[in-house]
């Protein structure tokens, strides 16, 4: 009897939920100890926006849910308000466990645990690597982005703060921009060339082509002022034009851009003379993909080519193509 009642406890204890929960519990240790072994248990959770566990987690997310994991402690869970509760501390002060806040849309938006050694352990977003990684101060990004340090360790908490069952996804953090600034100066140089084409009946689908630079200021900012210009040829038209625009992008990827155009040579019938506008539209740039060193990305624009007295129809089309884009 005595044994089949042990062996019923073992079993009971072995599928119980502390033992098959979602998430794990890293006791032992120094608090900062606890703190950065729980952190190390989520390496290679994605990232989720608003997410505290193992099916994913964002940057605050993973400082909260480490904390009770670790030292058990409940600390805030944006990065706001961890910047406000935690005591900020000398950078030669830094210690294991400590928490580094970073700027990467142009104020306070990221945040990560020191590991020591210059390296530490964040959620990103964004970037050759996303979810739970590990990076080092001594990359140029997160040299730049570095803001301060602070302790959360060194005291009590004194507010109670929301579970991270019960958030959900009501995280205010603000998401790091699909294309993080790698430069020194600020600005950004992007070269894009695509193809011309539209769905007008009776119309062959594919129009011309268009290349264009265009340089931005994408440094400590959450809006990106550029300007532009090119070269396009429009058969439609019969027009062989120089676009010259100035654009605002935000950092989820999307554009708008206005201008005008000197026309080289145009269909005889059509006003050749520079309007304004000339030119105005809506794009759209992915997230970059390496390749051979160099960040690539996919461009797609719905513009209007604008000519006085004709009609919408011969004026829209879109502009599907790449984008090469460098930093200085």
């Amino acid at each position: 009897m005595k044994q089949s009642f042990l062996l019923t406890l073992l079993v009971f204890l072995l599928f119980s939920p502390a033992f098959i929960g979602a998430q794990a519990t890293f006791t032992g240790g120094s608090p900062r100890t606890a703190f950065v072994n729980a952190a190390k248990g989520y390496l290679g959770t994605p990232y989720v926006s608003g997410g505290s566990s193992l099916r994913g987690m964002d940057c605050s997310g993973l400082v909260f849910r480490a904390a009770i994991d670790g030292p058990s402690r409940s600390v805030p869970r944006t990065v706001q308000a961890l910047s406000d509760f935690a005591i900020h501390i000398p950078d030669q002060s830094m210690e294991p466990g400590d928490i580094l806040f970073f700027n990467t849309i142009g104020r306070l938006s990221h945040v990560g645990i020191y590991l020591g050694n210059g390296k530490f352990i964040h959620a990103a977003s964004a970037g050759p690597k996303t979810g739970v990684i590990i990076s080092s101060l001594s990359e140029n990004y997160w040299k730049r982005a570095y803001l301060f340090a602070g302790s959360i360790l060194g005291s009590e908490p004194q507010t109670s703060w929301p579970h991270p069952d019960n958030v959900g996804n009501s995280n205010d953090e603000l998401k790091p921009p699909i294309h993080p600034f790698q430069g020194d100066i600020g600005l950004r140089l992007n070269v894009t060339g695509g193809i011309l084409w539209d769905f007008m009946p009776k119309e062959y689908p594919i129009r011309g082509g268009l290349a264009f630079a265009e340089i931005t200021w994408a440094k400590n900012t959450s809006v990106y002022p550029g300007i532009g210009a090119g070269l396009s040829f429009d058969q439609r038209t019969e027009s062989i034009s120089i676009p010259f625009i100035a654009s605002i992008a935000v950092p989820s990827g999307f554009r708008f851009f206005i201008g005008s155009q000197f026309h080289i040579k145009a269909d005889s019938t059509l006003d050749k003379k520079i309007q304004f506008p000339g030119l105005i539209g809506l794009s759209w740039t992915s997230k970059p993909a390496v390749l051979f060193d160099q960040n690539f990305h996919f461009y797609q624009s719905a513009e209007y080519s604008w000519f006085p007295n004709e009609t919408f129809g011969l004026g829209f089309r879109f502009n599907t193509g790449m984008t090469l884009s460098f930093d200085f």
